[in-house]
């Protein structure tokens, strides 16, 4: 039988479609993310190098010193005309929603663990302030492989003592032909001189053609908050954050190595998060090597968990995020592609 050239590459291209359909079922990626219509906003900015480190904490060991990175890029401050939500790869919500007594953190629930409450830390003086304006690119990634699915966006704006936080992530290229996802967080609140305090944060999801909403409101003179969806209430633990303000809580407050204790809400849920401090180290990103401090949550059994990693350089912004699903692997991971800021 004489093939020739036409039918052959029909051949091919069956063949290629084919492989990419069997990749996509064994890797199983659940993404269904629409476009984000909100048009851009203007956001004006230029660049600048990074303020200088403060000074250590005397009674804090200093940070060993490492060799010098391949590749050091200078923090700068930039201009640029975009601003959208920021993005991360959500937790799953809950498959069965707690009931409102086991989901507060308070001291009838310590009790019940047989241990003493804890204390809410002091609340300590900013180091760090965040520009008005800024915006972190991401690149992400699915699993220990790093098959790219998509991309995040996360920006802030203070206005006064007032600050808006957004997190928008969407599948693109391969990922989103097989199916479309798209994840959004909204965090708002107050600027005070101990950082970030929520009042409203929302989370949604969209997959498969279906919405997953949740939300926190935060109602701090009552000390208690309604999250949830349906909502039911909490007990609204001292310095309590949503799962995005905390990653730039972090950045403002003073980090020193050692573990560390916050209360975080994910939209359905309020827990308190033990999160270890690491040494400064070396990390390899799209957007160079960057000195990255690590903040890793301790593991819990069945439980989500993520990871994050904060450059000095660059304003102590989030450069890396990880994510591990409740059997404690790898299911997701952002890693920074552009960082922009306002010049104040």
């Amino acid at each position: 039988m004489i093939v020739n050239d036409s039918v052959m590459r029909k051949l091919g291209y069956f063949v290629v479609l084919s492989v990419l359909t069997h990749l996509w079922l064994m890797y199983g990626v659940p993404f269904e993310m629409p476009h984000f219509d909100a048009p851009p906003r203007v956001l004006e900015a230029r660049l600048q190098p990074a303020p200088p480190l403060p000074p250590v904490v005397p009674h804090v060991q200093p940070v060993p010193a490492h060799p010098a990175p391949k590749q050091q890029p200078v923090a700068p401050v930039m201009t640029s005309s975009s601003t959208s939500a920021p993005p991360i790869f959500a937790p799953e919500p809950p498959t069965t929603q707690a009931p409102a007594e086991t989901a507060s953190i308070d001291v009838a629930a310590a009790v019940a663990e047989n241990k003493p409450a804890a204390a809410p830390a002091p609340a300590q003086p900013l180091a760090r302030r965040l520009p008005h304006k800024g915006e972190i690119a991401y690149t992400l990634y699915l699993g220990n492989d790093r098959f790219t699915v998509g991309s995040t966006l996360q920006s802030w704006e203070i206005s006064g003592d007032l600050y808006r936080l957004e997190s928008v992530s969407e599948t693109t290229g391969l990922a989103s032909v097989f199916s479309r996802q798209h994840m959004a967080y909204e965090s708002r609140g107050k600027l005070t001189a101990a950082g970030l305090k929520p009042e409203h944060f929302t989370t949604e999801r969209v997959r498969s053609g279906k919405s997953e909403k949740a939300a926190a409101e935060f109602n701090w003179a009552a000390a208690s908050a309604a999250i949830g969806n349906p909502p039911h209430s909490v007990a609204l633990p001292a310095g309590a954050q949503d799962i995005v303000s905390f990653m730039y809580q972090l950045g403002l407050a003073p980090l020193t190595p050692g573990r560390i204790e916050l209360p975080i809400t994910d939209g359905w849920k309020l827990e308190r998060y033990e999160l270890d401090i690491g040494s400064e180290e070396f990390l390899d990103t799209p957007f160079g090597t960057l000195r990255a401090v690590p903040v890793k949550q301790v593991r819990r059994a069945g439980q989500e968990t993520i990871e994050l990693w904060l450059a000095p350089a660059y304003r102590w912004l989030p450069v890396r995020i990880r994510f591990f699903n409740r059997d404690g692997e790898p299911s997701g991971e952002q890693l920074v592609t552009d960082i922009r800021v306002s010049e104040n």
